[in-house]
């Protein structure tokens, strides 16, 4: 279960990362070289609360609406 959440985890900070760098505009070394630590991580923390609350919405809205829930199965 560990490797699981770790995985989850892991992935989770790279989709992260990346919506910074396309926020930024900058690359992923100049993200860990130029930008100080605390925006770094203030960045990645709001990026993944922001996909959290857009995997939220998207399974709310799958709930509401189950014949596209029966199709896929």
């Amino acid at each position: 279960m560990n490797q699981r959440v770790g995985a989850r985890w892991r992935t989770e900070v790279q989709e992260a990362m990346c919506s910074v760098q396309r926020r930024s505009g900058w690359s992923r070394d100049d993200l860990l070289n130029r930008m100080p630590r605390a925006q770094l991580v203030e960045a990645l923390a709001e990026a993944i609360w922001a996909q959290r609350a857009a995997y939220a919405r998207l399974s709310a809205a799958l709930e509401t609406v189950p014949e596209l829930m029966d199709e896929s199965m």
